[in-house]
């Protein structure tokens, strides 16, 4: 009975000593010497490889930034945008970006900073589809990026007959649209000025608005004192107007939701 009972807590000692680590801390960072940051390098403008094939993008200049304030190294966690909150959640990061959008159904699973950018999603097309609402999407093939925001978006509005084809990152599915794979997509704003810049040719447009999201940093529920952190650096960087440059390098309007 004895040896029963002390399995018994045994097992309650590791599933508390677990539930413990599992929430993470400035100081356990600072000991550690790395911030572990989840970014989405397919994504641009807020991550993407630069023409020398390093780390470029405003999320990346964000946790580039959140390291040096903290005194510590910078170590990416690449992501795709399914694998995000998985990523976060199994503790292979400390915090999340990727343009996180703020969702009520995310934060069941992780804790949300204030917002520190704003992403706007469309649809977007080449000039010759003839594209004015969501419901003429119906009988066309629409790109969208797996478990993403514009997923559930796109998802939640398209008429029966429009064919959803899912791939893992903007940039599948932005290929796919330039190739004609599909009819249209839905992205980013910002990620619609960039195709177009790129395929001057192909006369990309966007045609439908569909929704702002507002982005933030994702943390894993119970770290209190990372999210405490992080609200505090991000409030600090919009006041210095350190923040705002960042968007402006990357060509991003700086238009943050208040709460």
């Amino acid at each position: 009975m004895k040896s029963w009972i002390r399995a018994l807590l045994a097992v309650i000692c590791l599933c508390l000593g677990s539930s413990i680590a599992h929430a993470q801390t400035i100081d356990d960072i600072v000991k550690r010497g790395t911030l572990r940051v989840g970014l989405d390098l397919a994504d641009a403008p807020y991550g993407f490889l630069d023409k020398d094939m390093q780390p470029a993008g405003l999320d990346w200049a964000v946790a580039s930034l959140a390291a040096k304030t903290l005194g510590v190294k910078l170590e990416i966690v690449q992501v795709n945008a399914p694998g995000r909150i998985p990523t976060l959640v199994n503790g292979q990061a400390d915090i999340m970006m990727g343009a996180l959008a703020i969702l009520a159904t995310r934060a069941m699973s992780v804790w949300f900073t204030i917002p520190y950018s704003s992403g706007p999603t469309a649809l977007i097309a080449p000039a010759s589809r003839n594209l004015k609402t969501v419901a003429d999407t119906a009988g066309l093939k629409v790109g969208v990026v797996r478990g993403s925001t514009q997923d559930a978006i796109i998802t939640a509005l398209a008429p029966p007959t429009c064919n959803l084809v899912r791939f893992d990152d903007d940039a599948a599915s932005i290929a796919a649209l330039i190739s004609g794979q599909v009819d249209a997509t839905v992205a980013g704003v910002a990620v619609a000025g960039a195709t177009a810049a790129k395929n001057p040719d192909k006369h990309i447009e966007i045609k439908v608005q569909l929704r702002q999201n507002p982005l933030g940093i994702g943390v894993r529920r119970g770290s209190a004192d990372l999210l405490q952190w992080m609200n505090t650096f991000i409030f600090n960087i919009k006041y210095t107007g350190e923040l705002q440059a960042m968007h402006e390098k990357y060509g991003l309007p700086y238009n943050l939701p208040t709460f």
